[in-house]
């Protein structure tokens, strides 16, 4: 798992030798909750973190984008008038690759997630692979992302959308806020990135 994160540094000379390209940090942050009213169980997470995406364009050529996120924070679990508090974190990765059309880039790909929960003597961790796919739209000085993440998974199944936005210093900005698609869980995401253009 941890040899994941190391796979953008690996990405890394490719961009480099790109004729457009757009590196750029990230401020992550997510919030969740469930409810179980069956077991009369109640979960409520807050993360934030850190992370880094490049993103790879060409006109009418080959689309590359790829990014990390490591998150960390508190998971409260409450059973009636009982409740847990854990330390909770979470590592997310994505990596596409599609074909620009124009104004419009389709694209598909891969998404990693993994959770790890510390209580006091105990602790769990679970991991997913899903499908990921999406598309840009190209509006001169910003660019519309949108995407699916896990259409394979209907526990993990997301929606994203964002906005990059290039100043004319090169510097670039963006945001993306996701949903979780589950009934069950009412997950909210939400990335600042600042970076610069190529």
């Amino acid at each position: 798992m941890k040899n994941l994160l190391f796979l953008p540094l690996v990405l890394l000379p490719f961009c480099v030798i790109a004729e457009d390209r757009v590196i750029l940090g990230s401020f992550e942050q997510e919030s969740a909750e469930s409810e179980d009213g069956e077991r009369g169980i109640d979960a409520e997470s807050s993360l934030t973190g850190f992370g880094a995406r490049l993103y790879q364009f060409r006109d009418e050529g080959l689309y590359l984008g790829t990014g990390f996120a490591q998150l960390s924070g508190d998971l409260d679990i409450c059973q009636r008038s009982l409740c847990l508090s854990a330390d909770a974190s979470r590592t997310r990765f994505f990596g596409d690759i599609g074909k620009s059309f124009g104004q419009w880039t389709p694209f598909i790909g891969t998404s990693f997630s993994s959770w790890e929960v510390e209580a006091p003597g105990q602790s769990e961790s679970d991991e997913t692979w899903g499908v990921n796919a999406g598309l840009w739209l190209d509006l001169d000085t910003f660019k519309l992302r949108g995407a699916l993440s896990h259409l394979d998974d209907s526990d993990n199944r997301a929606i994203s959308g964002g906005l990059l936005f290039q100043m004319e210093n090169k510097f670039t900005l963006s945001a993306e806020i996701g949903l979780l698609l589950d009934d069950e869980v009412d997950e909210f995401r939400i990335s600042l990135q600042f970076g610069k253009t190529f």
